[in-house]
């Protein structure tokens, strides 16, 4: 076996962190291993030194996926094992069972899910967007862990025309929220650690945290004619390993934003703050509480927000960070961040080029979204008005509304036996976390003739 050279093996005895500005700053000390870092191929015992190079790589997380047979000194391979932090089930539930047998018989599907703008209709400025990658800057990589600055500022300018100041170096870019998420998971927790996330919500949250080995707790939204923290159960939730706060405004899926007075609460709390803001600007009503969180200035804040809700552009992958509250905590978590991103430099230079222009398209798309979600908030209205024993939990922003059915079955029964029988699709709460049956969630982006249909089918089969 060869000692590792330019375009080989990992060199054992140099493991630096990070590919950018900061890569020689973080080296890990030499691997001392007894017998060497060079096997021999005329080695009567092979096992004798592949056993302990084996153990000594293993102990610093670098497997050796082989081992040599001592009769033959043939490559076989190990017994692959698996980490834990994937420990949920793997196989698909019944609803995305029933699903995939409808669709490959060829039986046309009512889905009032759509969650992908890109595939719900909407007439883009596709001419415009290409227009916008024209640029010969994509051909050079110019690497900066916080993202370009030109792209950086149409964030920065972005928060300006909502009344908040945000410097350029507050602002990192990310491939996607999941990934910011990520970010700051890695910046505020050691494994083990809490964050503290509302319920009902997005259910990505569990997912990401597990990957980070970060522990979600949840706290409670209540409803009582308009959805609102409890604080004492949040308060309560707290122990000595919390080290953040999410919070989604507007929530998903209940569309409700933290009011004013929750905000100020939260504030108090004593714990970095993530806030969760991509569709913030769909607000539903005139009344909604859509103020950003970004320009915070107590405590330590992360607001999360990106292309994929904000212009309609989830393919682009481009999500972004603002580090937010006072001085001291801003500058140090910063400071950290920026040594978390450089590690990864995953913000592709097209889409950071483009992102200045992607900005300025961002409110002609926001302008048809809103103008499809409000429209179908209208006629869902309507279409349930007459079915007494259905709750619309009225929404005050984003994509999507609750509908809560009598809880003769679970929300889970519900869809499946609309699915089955109706052949309209819709995601059962507790999917979401709804700890009351029988809420199912519709998606407002989905075409008007589309859920006018769906939801007459999914009432008429209920009797309601």
């Amino acid at each position: 076996m060869r000692p590792a050279g330019p375009g080989g093996d990992v060199e054992a005895n140099l493991l630096p962190l990070g590919q950018g500005t900061h890569a020689g700053a973080h080296q890990r000390g030499p691997i001392h291993i007894d017998v060497g870092t060079v096997v021999p191929l005329d080695e009567p015992e092979p096992l004798a030194v592949i056993e302990p190079l084996h153990g000594a790589l293993c102990h610093v997380g670098i497997p050796l996926a082989l081992w040599y047979s001592r009769e033959n000194r043939v490559k076989t391979p190990m017994k692959t094992t698996f980490s834990k932090r994937i420990h949920w089930e793997l196989e698909e539930n019944d609803l995305a069972q029933a699903l995939a047998r409808k669709r490959s018989a060829g039986i046309p599907v009512l889905d009032l899910t759509e969650s992908n703008p890109t595939r719900a209709g909407l007439i883009y400025p596709s001419a415009e967007i290409r227009k916008s990658f024209d640029d010969e800057a994509l051909l050079e990589y110019v690497p900066d862990p916080r993202g370009g600055k030109a792209a950086r500022k149409a964030v920065s300018d972005y928060y300006r025309e909502r009344g908040a100041e945000v410097p350029l170096d507050d602002v990192f870019l990310t491939a996607s929220t999941s990934e910011a998420y990520s970010f700051l998971f890695k910046l505020l927790c050691d494994a083990g650690d809490e964050v503290l996330v509302p319920r009902p919500s997005y259910p990505l949250f569990d997912f990401l945290a597990a990957l980070d080995e970060v522990k979600p707790f949840s706290y409670p939204l209540r409803f009582d004619g308009s959805w609102h923290v409890d604080f004492g159960a949040l308060e309560a939730a707290i122990t000595k390993k919390s080290r953040a706060v999410v919070a989604v405004h507007p929530n998903n899926p209940t569309g409700s934003y933290v009011s004013r007075e929750d905000r100020e609460r939260l504030l108090t709390l004593g714990l970095p703050l993530i806030v969760d803001e991509v569709f913030l600007d769909f607000p539903l009503s005139n009344r909604a509480a859509a103020d950003t969180f970004a320009g915070s200035t107590r405590g330590l804040v992360f607001v999360l927000s990106g292309l994929s809700k904000l212009a309609g552009l989830p393919q682009m992958k481009l999500g972004w960070i603002v580090v937010s509250g006072d001085r001291e905590n801003r500058k140090e978590a910063a400071l950290r961040l920026e040594h978390i991103a450089d590690s990864y430099l995953s913000v592709g230079t097209p889409v950071q080029v483009a992102a200045p222009a992607l900005m300025r398209l961002a409110p002609e798309m926001r302008r048809l979204i809103s103008e499809r979600t409000r429209r179908n908030l209208d006629v869902l209205k309507r279409e349930v008005s007459s079915a007494t024993e259905v709750t619309l939990a009225i929404p005050e922003g984003g994509w999507y509304v609750p509908l809560r059915l009598p809880a003769v079955r679970s929300s889970e029964e519900w869809a499946l036996r609309l699915l089955e029988q109706e052949s309209v699709y819709l995601h059962p709460g507790s999917f979401f976390g709804f700890d009351v049956e029988a809420y199912l969630v519709v998606s407002l982006l989905t075409p008007e003739t589309v859920l006018v249909e769906g939801v007459r089918r999914a009432l008429q089969s209920s009797g309601l």
